[in-house]
């Protein structure tokens, strides 16, 4: 079982990233009315079938922003000392989600992965801040290349995560979020977290200092295969959005746009019946009246989470509840009275 979650995280990580060409092992089965994109994938094995499912569903809007809520205007900010300078790349916020060309996307994995000597996989333009795979070779530890932005951490600061990969406190997390991205977001806004002990994993959605990007996180307790430090980052430009960002109704451009990206998967599968089920994500609800989201599956008990500052939420949700194979998550945002004001699964 703890194979088949590893896997599906794995997956999940990557099915969120845009940087490069969609994994050959994926298939688009859905594209809605809401433009919600879904991938999945599906394994079994051992003497009780298990079953791993990997969903991508996407929303964004445009987020939080300056006073009169206009975009503030990126300024020169004092660098890190804990973070070092990477040649031809600019520091901080400017350095999340660059579009780039995929000649620039090898040369920043070859600087955060020097022993590497493979060529990142698929064709076309890359983003930073975004998971890209490299070519399959047999036996390689490493799949992938969270292609790095422009503040190198420090050895200490590396060091640091690598003790304490899952830490207690909100800025030990943004530390250990800057490690694996390469941009110092140590003074972003944490809109949304979520926790499970059950799955070893932290979700966090973070605003940069002038409203214009918006950071997902994902830590893990336990170290990634090849015994790395774990966990992945995305990042969205919010006043720049185009076609592959994860957008849920591309023509709706409003600061309070609906978002949503999630993956998960279950197991423990027997004549079709299963009993347990996990999944992470999170997104922006843009209705204001909503306090929660909740999820569900099967008749499993509810799992709830806030709705934040913008409308934010997050979650990192493990059950153990009876369900069909066939079932799905359901996933939907309530007001305070609990009426449903957003079904996003």
């Amino acid at each position: 079982m703890e194979d088949v979650e590893q896997i599906s995280a794995e997956l999940h990580r990557l099915a969120e990233s845009e940087g490069m060409d969609p994994l050959d092992t994926t298939r688009v089965l859905e594209r809605g009315r809401r433009g919600r994109r879904r991938r999945k994938l599906i394994g079994a094995g051992g003497a009780v079938a298990g079953v791993a499912v990997i969903a991508l569903g996407a929303s964004l809007l445009p987020n939080l922003s300056s006073a009169g809520n206009q975009p503030g205007v990126a300024g020169d900010q004092t660098a890190n000392s804990q973070f070092g300078p990477v040649p031809g790349i600019p520091r901080g916020e400017a350095s999340a989600d660059q579009r780039i060309t995929r000649a620039e996307a090898e040369r920043r994995c070859s600087l955060r992965n020097p022993k590497e000597t493979r060529k990142l996989a698929g064709t076309g333009t890359a983003r930073s801040g975004h998971m890209a795979m490299y070519q399959f070779k047999e036996g390689a530890s490493g799949i992938t290349c969270l292609i790095p932005g422009g503040d190198k951490p420090s050895a200490e600061l590396v060091a640091a995560a690598a003790r304490n990969p899952l830490p207690k406190s909100t800025a030990d997390k943004l530390r250990n979020c800057s490690v694996l991205a390469w941009v110092d977001v140590t003074g972003w806004q944490v809109v949304a977290s979520d926790e499970s002990k059950a799955l070893g994993q932290a979700q966090l959605v973070a605003i940069s200092p002038t409203g214009h990007k918006v950071m997902q996180c994902e830590l893990l307790r336990d170290k990634a295969m090849g015994g790395e430090f774990a966990g992945s980052a995305t990042f969205t430009t919010l006043t720049s959005l185009s076609g592959d960002d994860p957008v849920l109704n591309p023509a709706d451009k409003s600061s309070r746009a609906d978002m949503y990206v999630a993956g998960g998967g279950g197991g423990g599968c027997t004549a079709g019946t299963c009993t347990e089920y996990s999944m992470t994500g999170w997104g922006r609800v843009s209705s204001k009246a909503a306090v929660t989201v909740r999820l569900r599956i099967g008749k499993g008990p509810v799992y709830q989470v806030p709705v934040g500052e913008g409308g934010w939420f997050a979650f990192t949700w493990k059950t153990k509840s009876v369900y069909k194979l066939k079932d799905q998550p359901k996933v939907a945002a309530y007001d305070r009275a609990g009426k449903v004001v957003k079904v996003f699964q």
